[in-house]
Order: C-alpha cells, then sequence, then structure tokens
C-alpha cells in the first residue's frame, strides 16, 4: 500500500450546550498493508474557548472502494467541560510522494 493520508469532517457530541466541528488530515500512515494506522491532531475553537485533539486511527476498515478507519476521543477539558468524538475518516485517500521526504529538513 501506498503513503497516503485522510481527510476527517464531523461533529463532537454535544457538551456544555453545544459542539464542536472537528476537521483535518491524518498524518501519513504507520505500518503495512492491512495493519497500518494513523496519527491526528488538531484544535477546534467554538464561541471563545479551544479544545485540543489528538490521537491514532483503528486499523483499515474495508470499503466498497478503498478503507477508512475509526477516529475517536476526547477533546481536552476547557472551561470544564469536555468533548466526545466518534466518527470514520474519508474513504478517498490522498497519496504521499517519496520525492517529499527526500526534501525534508531534519
Amino acid at each position: 500500500m501506498y503513503p497516503h493520508i485522510h481527510k476527517y469532517k464531523f461533529e463532537s457530541k454535544i457538551a456544555n450546550r453545544h459542539n464542536h466541528k472537528i476537521i483535518g488530515y491524518t498524518n501519513n500512515m504507520i505500518g503495512i498493508d492491512v495493519f497500518h494506522i494513523h496519527a491526528y491532531y488538531g484544535i477546534s475553537s467554538y464561541n471563545g474557548h479551544t479544545h485540543y485533539f489528538s490521537g491514532f486511527t483503528g486499523l483499515p476498515i474495508r470499503t466498497e472502494n478503498g478503507h477508512i478507519h475509526r477516529i475517536e476521543g476526547i477533546l481536552e477539558s476547557a472551561l470544564n467541560h469536555e468533548h466526545i468524538y466518534r466518527n470514520y475518516t474519508d474513504e478517498n485517500i490522498e497519496y504521499i510522494s517519496y520525492s517529499i521526504f527526500e526534501h525534508a529538513y531534519i
């Protein structure tokens, strides 16, 4: 399987009378073929406060046109509340060229 990333876009569960949009792209894949996962992280802001999130996806779930990953966790606590999120990455993937790594500064 070629290196790739997934987009994700969904909303958290409601807490404190509001929810948060969770939008982003996973990082590069870790592992090989059917035994790979992706790391993800981001920030979600709403009405003057911010929650941070990060984690690892589940293993791939086969679909008709490819695969998806389960993505779930808890937005970090802010203003004495936190939000649960649970959904899946998009099925469409974006391939990452190996040449990107050749030009990376480490």
